[in-house]
């Protein structure tokens, strides 16, 4: 679906931000009160499921510090001359690994789980929804339609929290998923998540977005 879009450049003013960010969630107090503000209507499904706080947040710590083990036990065991796991194991040490390191290995979360934990969050969805929600009140000229070079310099917050083992950056996500909407912080809708809205850059005053 994402290859089937375009990118468009949009000059926002970014003194008004935070500000724009704080007067929709103060309008999170009810899926009703946030469906009127944002004029969403028909109520759209992921309203619904993602307005709950999650109660399985927390799992995302888990998952990260499982997927960091597993990381290491995998430099171990390429130092040990087994670079996967149809290398024969053989001898005293290759029966050790197999016996014991190979099973802790693989039960082990693996990045991809933890980027499925997130792809499958219900309030990470909506989240990134209200995300591209506050650009009509930040645009302050018409979009610009650009080649695809010009709008990927911004990365992912997520997949860069994933990558670099960001236990600091998770646990604002975790915050983000488990209060209730209406207490999340307004810098988290501004960059922690991006939707079809890239990073609102403030010192360049300007953003992408895909359409």
């Amino acid at each position: 679906m994402l290859l089937n879009l375009n990118p468009y450049r949009v000059s926002i003013n970014p003194s008004v931000l935070v500000s724009s960010a704080e007067e929709l969630l103060s309008h999170a107090g009810s899926v009703q009160s946030l469906k009127k503000h944002l004029n969403w209507d028909p109520e759209p499904e992921v309203l619904v499921s993602g307005f709950p706080p999650q109660r399985d947040a927390r799992r995302l710590i888990t998952l990260m510090k499982e997927n960091k083990q597993r990381l290491q036990l995998k430099v171990k065991r390429h130092g040990r001359g087994f670079n996967d796991f149809a290398t024969p194991r053989e001898g005293f040490k290759g029966w050790w690994q197999k016996k014991f390191n190979d099973p802790k290995e693989l039960k082990l979360a693996a990045g991809y789980d933890v980027l499925n934990f997130l792809r499958h969050s219900a309030r990470l969805m909506l989240l990134a929804s209200l995300h591209d929600a506050l650009l009509p009140h930040l645009s302050s000229a018409e979009p610009r339609k650009v080649e695809i070079e010009e709008a990927v310099g911004y990365g992912n917050p997520l997949i860069e929290m994933v990558t670099g083992n960001n236990y600091v950056e998770a646990e604002k996500v975790v915050k983000a998923l488990s209060l209730p909407l209406n207490k999340v912080s307004p810098d988290f809708i501004i960059s922690g998540v991006t939707g079809y809205v890239m990073n609102y850059d403030r010192k360049k005053s300007l953003t992408y977005y895909l359409a």
